[in-house]
């Protein structure tokens, strides 16, 4: 994940500060890879960070993300994930924990 795309990815992820974006990535990374018992919501969180991370140059880490496989190989897995995982309730999940900063006044 890009460190310069934290700033637009906290309050998405309801995180007031960056520690705390940080915070909530490492535990859903090490519940994943414990294969832990997740909410609806952190299965959300986990898909839409994996999507971000992997696909977008701008807020993750886009060409430069590193795996043990090869783009042909890993997008038909990312589908796979999105079938499995997204649907209508964690999308609802993901817009009713998004934090909205207050405006400057």
């Amino acid at each position: 994940m890009s460190k310069d795309g934290k700033p637009l990815l906290a309050p998405l992820f309801d995180a007031a500060t960056i520690d705390e974006f940080n915070a909530m990535v490492y535990r859903l990374r090490a519940a994943v890879e414990d294969a832990e018992p997740l909410s609806d919501l952190d299965w959300a969180r986990a898909l839409l960070l994996t999507e971000i991370s992997w696909g977008s140059d701008l807020l993750g880490a886009g060409p430069e993300f590193e795996t043990n496989i090869d783009d042909e190989k890993a997008l038909p897995l990312l589908r796979s994930l999105q079938y499995k995982i997204s649907n209508s309730h964690r999308r609802q999940l993901l817009i009713d924990h998004a934090g909205y900063p207050t405006p400057k006044t």
